[in-house]
């Protein structure tokens, strides 16, 4: 059964009337991520969650593959049927428990039911195999954790319409769930309507809040509201909130609904529709809220969330007594609440799958089935990197800048010369390699700067067009980490990834300013040259000439736009005067 070709595949049918986000494809060979894509960075629509043909196509090409050769499609979500009963299940249960009767959440999902997931022809040979949703986050995490026992934890905001996460044990590359979360509780949700009432776009801004709130303070009415809102039960060891339970069967059934035009046949999400009704829904969140400050609210919702996930933690750490964790799903990108998990006294390690969102499901089904159905042997090892995408080569980037008359220069040693323009204050695009796969920018189609300047926050995004109350991210040098960041190890490997925020050093506030948030933390990237060599010795020149071991990383993408993924993407921002200079792989390209 070895040698098998997994395709993992997350998205429907384009006639699908399922609300999709973060749809994406990999190719998995003998447990070995060959090449993993997200459809939004094809369609330049952010969060895409369409049927994705073009990240299909993109990673046979990458695999070297036709449709033909692959073995097996994974998909994650169940069946319609199996859906129906879980969200039957959870439905009564809660009614029992809170008093809300889901009976609009209960309608709108059942017209689901009889919905069939067609894929191309030329996967129709393929033997499909379907992955429970958090069953597929909880193999992204584990499978690529570089440890054999593994205590997993899942937490998003819903998933197969019924569940907001699982809590499992990885023991020998097999995976056994020890609970099913009740996703009308869910924290993944809550955090979303706080993000929704604050003004900011569910889904898409939740970071925009954690940051927000390091500008908020204490306030004890605030604080009793909010555990009004959601508590956690340790004997049930779930979640629990009546007021979350009333807003799915009320505002977000609604919000579904309402937010597909059927002059498109039901497939098009209308997101103008149901935003100019948002002021009147929310209620039940919004009225007791009236009267405080935005960074008030932000701060007591990230305390909340807290709260209650590290009371989750510990009592599931007290089941497995395993203390190597390992977590997926969209509640943790919040990476202030991964600095709170690392820093339990009852945790000796955390590892977050660095596609922490849906996007990485496709790998989660895909490692899923290469360890669980196809039952192949697991040896630990830890994810070296997440540059799993297309790369141009130097021929195809010369004949897009011959074509567009675009002036370059190739220097001699192209690493030393971005080092001596960042030192002077320049802004670098940095396109090169394989392209991420996840949310993240690491290195590959990045904007570099030097952290020294604090103005470089309020300047940049506004070239950028973005707002953000977080600042830059630092990409550091691994030999010099410990000297920066308090409590830092070399065997923690959420900070590869950039997946939590650590307290800084003094040191770290002195030399890179521009990179440390008001409450005095910094969210890194730790590199290792052999992990990528190029962003290293960029580095590593930059300190030769600097003395600082740091630069500025932020993602290569303007407001609300997917990062780059072509030249042609990457020539048109330097265009626009959003970055100084632009360099594609060898070549360095002024404006």
């Amino acid at each position: 059964m070895k040698n098998k070709y997994i395709l993992g595949l997350h998205g429907f049918s384009s006639n699908s009337k399922r609300e999709m986000h973060n749809s994406g494809v990999c190719i998995v060979k003998n447990g070995e991520i060959i090449a993993a894509v997200d459809e939004e960075r094809y369609t330049r629509n952010k969060n895409e969650g369409r049927f994705p043909i073009e990240a299909l196509r993109d990673v046979l090409k990458i695999s070297g593959l036709k449709a033909s050769e692959i073995d097996i499609v994974a998909m994650p979500d169940k069946s319609p049927l199996w859906q129906f009963k879980a969200v039957t299940k959870y439905a009564i249960q809660t009614y029992f428990e809170s008093g809300v009767f889901l009976n609009n959440y209960l309608k709108e999902t059942y017209r689901c039911t009889d919905l069939k997931r067609y894929l191309p022809y030329n996967l129709k040979h393929a033997k499909k195999v379907y992955v429970e949703h958090h069953v597929a986050h909880a193999s992204s995490a584990y499978h690529t954790s570089p440890w054999k026992r593994a205590t997993i934890i899942t937490i998003d905001g819903m998933g197969d319409f019924s569940m907001s996460g699982i809590t499992a044990i990885g023991e020998s590359g097999k995976i056994k769930v020890l609970k099913r979360l009740n996703g009308f509780y869910s924290p993944g949700l809550f955090y979303m309507i706080i993000t929704e009432i604050l003004g900011f776009i569910s889904g898409r801004h939740e970071g925009k809040v954690t940051g927000l709130a390091a500008y908020g303070k204490p306030n004890k009415k605030l604080e009793s509201i909010f555990e009004e809102f959601i508590e956690y039960d340790t004997e049930k060891s779930d979640f629990f909130s009546k007021h979350i339970a009333f807003e799915i069967n009320d505002y977000i059934s609604k919000k579904w609904k309402n937010g597909f035009n059927s002059n498109t046949g039901g497939n098009s999400f209308n997101e103008e529709e149901y935003l100019a009704q948002k002021e009147k829904q929310l209620l039940s969140f919004r009225l007791p809220l009236k009267g405080f400050s935005k960074e008030d609210i932000a701060y007591a919702v990230q305390k909340r969330l807290e709260d209650v996930v590290l009371q989750h933690i510990r009592n599931t750490v007290k089941q497995t007594k395993i203390k190597n964790v390992v977590l997926a799903g969209g509640v943790f990108a919040n990476v202030k609440l991964n600095q709170k998990i690392q820093e339990l006294d009852c945790i000796n390690n955390i590892y977050v799958f660095p596609a922490m969102n849906d996007s990485g499901l496709s790998v989660g089904a895909a490692l899923f089935t290469e360890y669980n159905v196809l039952k192949s042997d697991f040896h630990p090892t830890r994810l070296k990197t997440v540059n799993l995408g297309k790369e141009y080569t130097n021929i195809e980037i010369q004949q897009i800048l011959d074509e567009e008359n675009i002036n370059y220069v190739m220097p001699k040693n192209i690493e030393k010369e971005i080092a001596e323009l960042i030192s002077k204050g320049k802004i670098i695009a940095h396109f090169n390699g394989r392209m991420e796969y996840g949310p993240r920018a690491l290195g590959n189609r990045s904007i570099l700067a030097a952290p020294t300047n604090k103005t470089i926050n309020t300047s940049l995004n506004k070239r950028l067009n973005r707002t953000e109350f977080m600042p830059f991210a630092p990409a550091v040098l691994e030999e010099y980490a410990k000297d920066m960041y308090k409590n830092w190890e070399a065997n923690n490997v959420a900070s590869q990834f950039m997946t939590m925020t650590f307290d800084v050093t003094e040191k770290h506030k002195q030399l890179a300013p521009a990179t440390v948030h008001v409450d005095g933390t910094a969210r890194p990237q730790v590199v290792r040259q052999y992990d990528n060599s190029r962003l290293y010795n960029i580095i590593k020149n930059y300190y030769e000439l600097t003395g600082i071991p740091i630069i500025i990383n932020t993602s290569f993408n303007i407001h609300e736009e997917p990062i780059v993924n072509t030249p042609k993407e990457a020539l048109k921002i330097l265009k626009q005067n959003s970055i100084d200079i632009l360099v594609l792989n060898d070549f360095l390209i002024l404006r």
